[in-house]
């Protein structure tokens, strides 16, 4: 069971950037080839790099705005493509570029719309369980309450707080299914993300994504692409999205984990960290490889 009060926050390092700040976590190698590590729609840093930490390359896990400890972007921009400049900004203001992505769920979608802008500041993209197709619209009965004109400031202040330790249980038990709940994650600190100014975000963040994803019409060719999904992640459709991302990137390379839900990196972290192995090491090579390798790999 999610412990509730008892659990802080992983803290790692806070910047400012525009006048906002940024948490960052990081993990690695400091000498490895850098990696910028993105969370899914109401998470954290802190989860999406729970099952990376062995890695020889620079782990760099941000807690996405308005997300954990960083600062939210104003409600007009915290839809995808909005949050891409973010991460443009990000990137160039550490100055860590040209960086490889690693992208979990929505998070996908932002680096998707930054690879599509300004390829140059990437190297590969890795995406597990990626939402980036616009997809039809869910009822989402309690977050929509959350942000009501007239209720909403109650139910997001007070009542989902309150309750944060069974809400995040009952969110990580459906992103994880028909897998068991991983034990290291009943180590997540509740109240740290069901917090007013997370549910705010997730909210608009949802609101502007399919409009957002409507607007990107293709993917640079030279940039490798490879995606990791769960073939019982219910989700995100696996097939939709694929469909989707081949129609604007052709060369997609895709591996899909037999019984596998919305957690992959949780799941299979040892197939999550070879493919994170391959996308770096073959980068170099990749268009002089024969077409046979590229399967192999993917």
């Amino acid at each position: 069971m999610l412990k509730k009060q008892l659990i802080q926050p992983r803290l790692g390092t806070i910047s400012v950037m525009d006048d906002q700040q940024v948490h960052v976590l990081e993990s690695g190698s400091t000498n490895g080839s850098p990696v910028v590590v993105l969370h899914g729609c109401g998470s954290l840093a802190q989860e999406v790099l729970l099952p990376l930490e062995n890695s020889k390359h620079r782990l760099i896990a941000v807690d996405r705005p308005g997300y954990g400890l960083s600062s939210p972007l104003p409600p007009p921009e915290r839809g995808p493509l909005g949050q891409s400049f973010w991460l443009e900004r990000f990137i160039e203001t550490a100055g860590v570029g040209p960086v490889t992505i690693v992208a979990h769920s929505i998070g996908s979608a932002s680096a998707l719309h930054l690879a599509a802008r300004r390829p140059e500041l990437l190297k590969a993209l890795l995406l597990l369980s990626p939402c980036c197709s616009p997809v039809p619209p869910e009822p989402l009965i309690l977050l929509r309450a959350a942000v009501a004109p007239l209720i909403g400031p109650a139910i997001r202040r007070h009542i989902m707080p309150r309750w944060a330790s069974f809400f995040l249980r009952h969110g990580l038990r459906s992103s994880s299914f028909p897998n068991a709940l991983p034990s290291h994650l009943s180590m997540l600190p509740a109240g740290h993300m069901i917090r007013a100014s997370a549910i705010e975000t997730m909210a608009d963040e949802l609101r502007a994504f399919n409009r957002d994803m409507a607007l990107l019409a293709g993917l640079p060719e030279q940039l490798p692409v490879h995606v990791l999904f769960g073939s019982q992640d219910l989700i995100v459709d696996p097939d939709r999205h694929i469909s989707w991302l081949r129609q604007r990137h052709p060369d997609l390379l895709v591996k899909r984990l037999e019984g596998v839900g919305h957690l992959p990196h949780h799941i299979a972290p040892a197939v999550v960290l070879r493919m994170l192995n391959a996308i770096i090491e073959e980068r170099s090579s990749l268009q002089q490889a024969e077409p046979a390798t590229l399967t192999d790999v993917a």
